[in-house]
C-alpha cells in the first residue's frame, strides 16, 4: 500500500511541475496514469 501512495503522490507532484512549464501533453499523460492507478486501488479497497 506504501509503494501506491509514494506513486500517487510522485505522479502529483509531477502533473503539478509539467503544469508550471506549460507541457500539457505530458500533463495529460501523467493525469490518465494516476486516474488508472486511483481506479486501481478503489477497486481492490
Amino acid at each position: 500500500m506504501t509503494k501506491n501512495a509514494n506513486t500517487i503522490s510522485m505522479l502529483k507532484y509531477s502533473i503539478e511541475r509539467y503544469q508550471r512549464m506549460g507541457n500539457g501533453a505530458m500533463c495529460q499523460v501523467l493525469k490518465s496514469k494516476l486516474q488508472k492507478l486511483l481506479a486501481q486501488q478503489t477497486e481492490f479497497a
